[in-house]
C-alpha cells in the first residue's frame, strides 16, 4: 500500500488532473437571511481536503442539526458508505483535526481514556458550532484512511427547499479502504494504464467509471431520504348516535 497524504495538495492520477471536473449545479439557489429575521437554513460547503481538483458539496440544513444527525448528512452527500469511525473538531485557522486538542473534539467519548475524553457529538448541534458565516467546522471519517473535510458555513439563508438540500456537487469521493489521499492517487494513476500489473485491483475499486464520476442521482435520493417527512393529518369522522 502507498504512503499516506503529507497533507499536500494532490491529484488523482500524480502528474496530472485524470478526473474529469464533473460539477453538478441542483438551481434553486436560497435568498440570503435578512439579518432581522430568524435564519431559517445554513448553507454549508463540505470539502474533502487533499484534491485538486476539489471534491466538494454544497448543502443547505437546518442549523439546529444534531451532530450525529450531520454525519448522515456528510455520508450521503459525500458517497460514503458509512462503514468507518468518525469525529468532528473545532480547528483554529488551517488545523489539522488530530492536532485540535481533545476539548475542541466531538465525538463518541472513549470510556477507558478519560485523560483525553473529548466532548459527546449528541450533546451538540450545528449552531452550537458554527455561529456566523466562514466559521469552520473539521469532520474526519475512518480514522485509518483519515478521509479529512472541511465544513464552511457560508451564509445564512431563507429557503423553501425541504431540509436537508443538495444544491451543488463536484467531483465523486474516491473508493473506501484505498490507502486515504495518497492511495486515491496511486489507484487513480493505475485505473487509467491498463498495462499496469495491478490495474484489475484498480478496476475493481473504481469499476469502469472514470475516478472522479459522479453518481447524482443516488447523491440526491441519499439526502432526499433524510428530509423529514411531513407528519400526515388524521381525519375523524363523528360518530353515530
Amino acid at each position: 500500500r502507498p504512503p499516506r497524504a503529507d497533507g499536500a495538495a494532490r491529484r488523482l492520477g500524480g502528474g496530472g488532473c485524470v478526473m474529469p471536473c464533473a460539477r453538478t449545479d441542483f438551481g434553486q439557489h436560497p435568498k440570503r437571511q435578512d439579518p432581522n429575521t430568524m435564519p431559517k437554513a445554513y448553507q454549508l460547503r463540505i470539502a474533502l481536503r487533499d484534491f485538486k481538483p476539489a471534491i466538494y458539496r454544497d448543502v443547505l440544513v437546518s442549523p439546529a442539526t444534531p451532530l450525529p444527525k450531520l454525519h448522515k448528512l456528510i455520508q450521503a452527500a459525500m458517497g460514503w458508505d458509512n462503514a468507518h469511525m468518525y469525529g468532528f473538531a473545532l480547528p483554529k485557522k488551517n488545523e489539522r483535526y488530530y492536532s485540535v486538542p481533545a476539548e475542541n473534539r466531538f465525538d463518541i467519548p472513549d470510556p477507558l481514556d478519560l485523560l483525553n475524553s473529548t466532548n459527546h457529538e449528541t450533546d451538540f448541534k450545528l449552531n452550537d458550532l458554527l455561529k456566523a458565516p466562514k466559521d469552520k467546522l473539521l469532520y474526519l471519517y475512518d480514522f485509518g484512511d483519515d478521509w479529512e473535510h472541511i465544513i464552511t458555513l457560508q451564509a445564512i439563508v431563507e429557503t423553501e427547499s425541504a431540509l436537508p438540500h443538495l444544491l451543488q456537487a463536484e467531483q465523486g469521493c474516491p473508493p473506501e479502504d484505498c490507502g486515504g489521499p495518497s492511495g486515491a492517487v496511486y489507484w487513480a494513476s493505475v485505473w487509467h494504464d491498463k498495462a499496469h500489473e495491478e490495474h484489475d485491483i484498480a478496476l475493481d475499486m473504481f469499476g469502469r467509471h472514470e475516478p472522479g464520476w459522479l453518481d447524482v442521482a443516488a447523491l440526491q435520493k441519499a439526502v432526499q431520504k433524510l428530509q423529514l417527512k411531513p407528519r400526515k393529518k388524521s381525519i375523524s369522522t363523528p360518530k353515530e348516535t
